[in-house]
């Protein structure tokens, strides 16, 4: 005899199977139908059209033509060193500066309100308007220094590698010192206290105490700031003056210059590809960090 509302017993869960699997994939369709439009579609549209016979973008016909062209060219393959290279120093230098920072909220409480303002606030100005900043600022460190005889050229910092980096660490920073002040949160200062009484340094301490909790925070902070400084186009385009070429400005300049579609298609395939490994490589070192190393 098969139970009704009425005849169930008061308390009583439904069977496995009575409608909830149905409801569940009612619940999920509008979030795979947006997963599918917005990252799907593009995504096979993107590989299909990088390995179409020419650049046209009702082309036929598939070849691996445009992947061997960008290894081929010295040009292309400078762009993707600097984009690497430029996402790993931008890694770097926020991590260090996003530990201390992360250290600080935790140990001074009374502070806590003002260090988050201030580190929150310039994410309320507009990217281009903080960049424009930027480069006034490094135009009068670059007067400064030729003042004092230590550079011979004008722009010596804007529109360069090094201002690029300077640029991406100004907004990568933010996303960096939250990420490791999560991890942070739940330090407790006495362990701290324990190893300032024992002898340790302010250095010891970071070193032996704080940064193996701060570890998933890096982690985390890491994957972001790097997928964010290999991918951004803005930074580069401002910062660099068109002598610093990266990937994403040449997707930009094949598309908009030349209208060649495979081309600009195959060389974000490659810094997808490119980008992914890092980060499935720092998702799982972070997720092993967080289980204790097992």
């Amino acid at each position: 005899m098969t139970l009704t509302a009425a005849t169930r017993p008061e308390g009583r869960a439904a069977p496995p199977g009575d409608g909830s699997a149905r409801g569940g994939w009612l619940l999920s369709a509008p979030l795979l139908l947006f997963t599918a439009f917005m990252f799907v579609y593009p995504a096979v549209s993107v590989i299909r059209t990088s390995l179409a016979e020419s650049n046209a973008l009702d082309a036929g016909g598939f070849t691996l033509r445009h992947y061997v062209d960008f290894f081929s060219d010295e040009l292309y393959v400078k762009a993707l060193t600097n984009t690497l290279s430029i996402a790993v120093l931008t890694v770097l230098v926020t991590g260090v500066l996003g530990l201390v920072y992360a250290y600080q909220l935790t140990m001074r409480p009374g502070l806590r309100q003002l260090q988050l303002a201030l580190l929150l606030t310039p994410l309320l100005v507009n990217g281009v308007v903080r960049i424009f900043g930027l480069q006034l600022g490094l135009i009068s460190v670059d007067d400064l220094l030729g003042r004092l005889g230590l550079t011979d050229s004008p722009l010596g910092l804007n529109y360069s590698f090094t201002g690029i980096v300077i640029a991406l660490v100004m907004f990568q920073f933010p996303f960096m010192a939250m990420a490791i002040y999560a991890s942070l949160s739940r330090l407790d200062t006495s362990l701290v206290e324990a190893a300032q009484t024992l002898g340790a340094n302010r250095f010891s301490v970071l070193l032996r105490v704080v940064f193996p909790l701060a570890v998933p925070g890096l982690v985390a902070g890491g994957v972001l700031t790097f997928a964010a400084a290999a991918g951004t186009f803005i930074v580069p385009a401002m910062m660099g003056g068109g002598r610093v070429n990266t990937v994403p400005q040449m997707i930009y300049t094949s598309v908009s210059q030349s209208q060649l579609w495979a081309t600009a298609s195959a060389f974000a395939v490659i810094l997808v590809v490119v980008l992914v490994i890092p980060i499935m490589l720092g998702s799982h070192f972070g997720n092993r960090s967080t289980a204790g190393g097992r």
